[in-house]
């Protein structure tokens, strides 16, 4: 045999020894297997509570926030009423739904209106309970006032026991101390 021989004889040798090898590794591609289908549904089912968990605390981060805002509205209020003059803080719900406060300042005789502070979105529930009263919710166009005596720092006019905020899976109240004019805001489990 030639050289030329050769080279083809070990061409064909290393062609079936390639065939050979491939064989060794063929796989049964037929589907999927029971344990496949169910790791692949248990990460779909992590990742869809993972989404939904997140959602919730986006709604429930806003309920906190509202009621903090609103609380730091209503030492502002008192702040103002007990150093400068008299002041009251309106607390209300807009046309679109959105919550915001408002101060009106005693100034040379009569009110004058600050500028709104957006406090929460339409995503979050508002009531308040007037004293000795039951929870009503804060809905469009409602208005209620928050003011203070001067004289004693407490709250004067319509008193409302608690402010309830709620969002999500969260609620909250702004509690409401009549005598001392004092506000607190507390988890509601």
């Amino acid at each position: 045999m030639g050289a030329e021989g050769q080279k083809t004889d070990k061409l064909h040798k290393g062609r079936s020894d390639r065939l050979r090898d491939s064989r060794c590794y063929e796989f049964n591609n037929s589907g999927y297997s029971i344990i496949e289908l169910i790791i692949v549904l248990a990460i779909i089912a992590i990742i869809i509570s993972t989404v939904f968990y997140s959602i919730i605390l986006v709604f429930s981060a806003n309920a906190k926030s509202c009621a903090n805002n609103i609380q730091r509205s209503i030492g502002d209020c008192k702040v103002t009423t007990m150093g400068k003059s008299a002041a009251y803080m309106e607390l209300y719900r807009d046309a679109d739904q959105n919550v915001y406060t408002r101060m009106w300042v005693m100034d040379s005789g009569s009110y004058v209106r600050s500028d709104p502070q957006k406090v929460g979105t339409s995503r979050v529930y508002v009531a308040y309970t007037p004293e000795g009263g039951v929870e009503t919710e804060l809905l469009a166009g409602d208005r209620i006032e928050i003011r203070f005596d001067r004289a004693s720092g407490g709250f004067a006019g319509n008193i409302y026991e608690k402010l309830h905020v709620q969002g999500g899976s969260k609620k909250y109240e702004i509690v409401l101390t009549k005598f001392t004019g004092k506000s607190e805001v507390n988890p509601v489990p």
